[in-house]
């Protein structure tokens, strides 16, 4: 089995976070309906595609060229030595079960595979990528299939369809999917269609907003987005056209549009913020962070970071207060410093000389629950010089929003375009699967996931290898997708949904196709470590007093090494009450205190952990 590298340092995170000034919203916009289709009366389909074979050039000013030339300054020709040691081999998880899997949506000629997929509570799937959407029951069986093109034709936009993605709903039982279209200013536009009921092979609703809403000779690239109770938030970034890397990349929008409205096929009342700035600068690729275990709202978050600095520890948490009517909302800006670094991941390995890109290290997956957002992201695994994935959890996000991050990664496999999906069975635990593909010389593409609980990592589970390298685009240089899909499955709590890219060999003689392909999976979290966590190094551990107790309850503990201790208050069936408190505990004696006065008389659980990890848990009686 494959060992789950974590790289940690030991010193604990200075936080440094500054509220930027507030931003509003643009003049409501009214987006009404441009057309309707029933998906399963689709009948024609010319899936009409265009594939540009040749890599960047060099020399050339591009953005992904960019990225290619500082990959070779930073790491090529054995220019990268590592340096980070290892903190330990042994996985403390049983690693995620697979429950099943199969081939997705047939590639084309689009690339790369951008992989995204959502699942209904009564088990129908939509699965995405570049060019089409494929719609199968949740035993693998196929119900349908349509390219990008012909699904939005009714439209009568003959340009580019790219960049899908796609949202269940789990409040309205009811889907979302967006994708973009056109790669000019005159041609930009963000498709997004509404289903009407929750089978995907009924009725769906086309809205188009503008891919250039400020007129000011921009277009539309790089959507994701993410639903609250009442309303759907999408991010893009707006591009110049004809111009280098340096220069060609404007700003990020966020949107924000009613959700009901679009279901029912109404007109959707919508706002974007611009000038989202920090330093003067704007931020790049902001990430909508999902719902955990549901949608949570009204309010929203969205994280970056310096998505291709060699080395940097700062992630920009930007908040949507309220709702688009409410005349209060506003955006804030601010940002906090995580405990380790990341970096821009190097390219990854392929069989015999090829490599996939990586892109940047742009947060591609997050959620929040209880009070706290994980998130993940491309990185540079320093054990190793292999590409990793950078995962982080922030904690007191209306305090100090402390960071703690681990990268994980793996002794022969470089791995890469991570998601990550919330698998809590009751309110407060701490758990996620997350999910990317991975390839090594010696391994063709493929999938992998780990199981993260309260602080602890399994090992690496391979969920597909594919069978052969991929060989698309002329060179050694190849498209590895830009990002890869996860969702839980919101009525079964531990099963996660996703899928992701595998290399596929075709032999359609006298053509030999070494292709990208797309793999779909279920997995299921353990419910137990398999050994026993560790708890925090501590010189003792936390006495309590009174107990019972009448007004004010007390606990005091010492510590050995300083940390952020939380504290979770549950009754005695589970349910969490509260998190009390997440602050930065100090080497020596702590104490800890607060009024029960809010609780009715009875017997309940604190629950403590120290940087994540289980500390120590009290049986409280209140009088």
């Amino acid at each position: 089995m494959k060992r789950l590298l974590l790289i940690v340092t030991l010193l604990t995170a200075i936080q440094f976070v500054q509220a930027q000034d507030k931003i509003k919203a643009s003049e409501k916009l009214q987006i009404q309906k441009v057309a309707s289709v029933v998906l399963k009366d689709i009948h024609t389909d010319f899936n009409p595609q265009l594939l540009t074979l040749e890599m960047p050039a060099p020399g050339s000013e591009s953005y992904r060229r960019h990225l290619i030339d500082l990959k070779e300054a930073l790491y090529g020709n054995g220019k990268y030595m590592p340096t980070a040691a290892r903190l330990n081999d042994t996985a403390l998880l049983a690693a995620p079960e697979i429950l099943t899997g199969w081939e997705g949506n047939i590639m084309g000629t689009g690339v790369p595979n951008d992989n995204d997929m959502a699942i209904s509570n009564d088990g129908k799937i939509i699965s995405v990528i570049n060019s089409s959407i494929y719609i199968y029951n949740s035993d693998g069986s196929f119900l349908y299939s349509v390219s990008l093109a012909a699904f939005c034709d009714t439209l009568g936009n003959p340009y580019g369809k790219f960049d899908p993605k796609v949202l269940y709903d789990p409040r309205a039982d009811k889907f979302v999917l967006l994708f973009l279209a056109g790669f000019t200013p005159e041609q930009t536009n963000v498709i997004i269609a509404f289903s009407e009921t929750n089978d995907p092979l009924g009725e769906w609703n086309f809205y188009a907003l503008p891919g250039n809403p400020k007129n000011n000779d921009r277009w539309t690239d790089f959507p994701m987005f993410a639903l609250t109770e009442e309303e759907l938030f999408l991010t893009i970034n707006l591009i110049i056209p004809d111009e280098p890397w340096q220069t060609g990349f404007s700003e990020t929008l966020i949107w924000q549009m009613s959700l009901d409205k679009g279901y029912n096929g109404d007109t959707i009342d919508a706002v974007y913020y611009d000038s989202i700035f920090f330093a003067g600068n704007p931020i790049r690729n902001l990430n909508p962070v999902r719902g955990g275990s549901t949608t949570y709202g009204p309010d929203m978050y969205f994280l970056s970071n310096r998505n291709f600095a060699e080395s940097n520890d700062t992630i920009f948490i930007v908040h949507v207060t309220g709702k688009l009517d409410d005349p209060l909302t506003e955006v804030t800006v601010d940002y906090s410093r995580a405990n380790i670094s990341y970096g821009v991941p190097p390219q990854a390995r392929q069989l015999p000389t090829h490599i996939f890109d990586t892109n940047d290290g742009r947060v591609l997956g997050s959620y929040y629950e209880n009070n706290q957002i994980q998130f993940v992201s491309n990185t540079l695994d320093p054990t190793t010089g292999f590409c990793g994935v950078y995962h982080g959890i922030i904690t007191d996000l209306e305090g100090t929003k402390n960071i703690d991050a681990l990268t994980i990664g793996d002794d022969t496999l470089d791995i890469g375009y991570p998601n990550i999906a919330y698998t809590g069975k009751f309110d407060g635990d701490n758990q996620s699967i997350i999910t990317f593909d991975h390839t090594a010389p010696t391994v063709f593409a493929g999938m992998s996931a780990v199981f993260y609980n309260w602080g602890a990592y399994s090992d690496l589970v391979n969920i597909k290898t594919g069978d052969t390298y991929v060989n698309v685009l002329s060179g050694a240089y190849e498209r590895w997708g830009d990002y890869t899909g996860s969702q839980r499955k919101y009525n079964e709590p531990g099963v996660v949904w996703v899928s992701g890219n595998f290399g596929k060999y075709i032999d359609g003689f006298p053509f030999i196709q070494r292709n990208n392909a797309t793999w779909i999976a279920s997995l299921r979290s353990t419910v137990e470590p398999n050994v026993a966590i560790p708890s925090a190094t501590s010189v003792a551990k936390s006495a309590i007093y009174p107990n019972p107790a009448d007004n004010l309850f007390y606990t005091k503990f010492t510590l050995a090494q300083s940390g952020v201790m939380a504290f979770y208050l549950y009754d005695m069936n589970g349910r969490l009450i509260k998190q009390l408190l997440a602050q930065q505990g100090q080497v020596g004696e702590n104490i800890f205190s607060f009024s029960t006065d809010p609780l009715l008389p009875g017997n309940y659980i604190l629950k403590i952990t120290h940087n994540q990890l289980p500390f120590t848990t009290h049986s409280i009686i209140i009088n």
